[in-house]
C-alpha cells in the first residue's frame, strides 16, 4: 500500500513549521496527562474544523466524530457504543466539565434521514447509514408541515442537537453529573457559508455573539 504524495508532502511542511514553531508545547503535552477544557461531539464532515472555530491548541479539546453528530438514546437498540464510550471515558477519566454537541448546515447525514424518514424507497445501498441515521425518527416526527424543504431539514439539523442533549440525560451517570452541576452541556449549530454559530438557550437557537 503506498501513501499519497499529498499525505507525504503535508506532513513535512507540518513538520518543519507548525511543529518545529510549537514543539516545547508538545514535548510538554507528551509528559503530562491530557486535561481537555471540553469535549466535543461533532461530525465526521470534513467541513467542520472544530480546533480552528474554537481556537484549540494542544490538548484542549477531547473530540468525537459520528455521522450526523447523534448522541443515541439509551432505548435505542442500534446506539453506537463507540459514542458512548468516548462519552464515559470523557467524564469517568477525564473530568471533563463541558459537553459540547456541535451541530451544523448542509449536514449529509441529518439530509440522508430526512429523504429516508420521508420515503423509506430513498434508502439506497447503505446498511449501516440508514440504521445509524434512523436514530433521528423522533427528531423528524416534530418537523412542521408549512415548512420548506430547506427549512425542514435545517429544522431537524437543529432539532437533532436537542434530543441529542436529552439522550444525554437518560445515562445515569451523566445527569447525576448535571444535577450536581459538575457537568455543562451546550448545544451549537455551525452554518457553514457565514461561519455563524447558533447556540441553544431555552429551547431555541439564538446567534452566539
Amino acid at each position: 500500500m503506498e501513501i499519497p504524495k499529498f499525505l507525504i508532502e503535508r506532513y513535512q511542511f507540518w513538520k518543519k513549521n507548525t511543529f518545529e514553531n510549537y514543539k516545547d508545547i508538545y514535548q510538554q503535552a507528551s509528559k503530562n496527562v491530557q486535561k481537555p477544557i471540553a469535549m466535543i461531539i461533532t461530525c465526521c464532515d470534513s467541513r467542520i474544523l472544530e480546533n480552528t472555530i474554537f481556537g484549540g491548541s494542544i490538548g484542549d479539546y477531547f473530540i468525537h466524530r459520528n455521522i450526523a453528530n447523534i448522541v443515541p438514546s439509551k432505548n435505542d437498540k442500534n446506539q453506537n457504543i463507540q459514542t458512548l464510550s468516548a462519552i464515559e471515558y470523557a467524564l469517568k477519566v477525564l473530568k471533563i466539565q463541558n459537553l459540547i454537541i456541535l451541530g451544523h448546515s448542509n449536514c449529509g447525514g441529518v439530509a440522508h434521514s430526512y429523504k429516508t424518514l420521508l420515503d423509506k424507497n430513498n434508502t439506497n445501498d447503505f446498511e449501516y447509514i440508514n440504521q445509524w441515521v434512523s436514530c433521528l425518527q423522533n427528531s423528524y416526527s416534530k418537523i412542521p408541515n408549512d415548512f420548506s424543504e430547506t427549512e425542514k431539514i435545517t429544522f431537524l439539523e437543529q432539532e437533532n442537537i436537542k434530543q441529542s442533549i436529552k439522550n444525554l440525560r437518560e445515562y445515569d451517570f451523566i445527569d447525576k453529573l448535571i444535577n450536581e452541576n459538575k457537568l455543562n452541556v451546550i448545544g451549537l449549530w455551525y452554518q457553514i457559508n457565514s461561519g455563524l454559530i447558533k447556540i441553544l438557550d431555552n429551547n431555541s437557537f439564538i446567534d452566539l455573539d
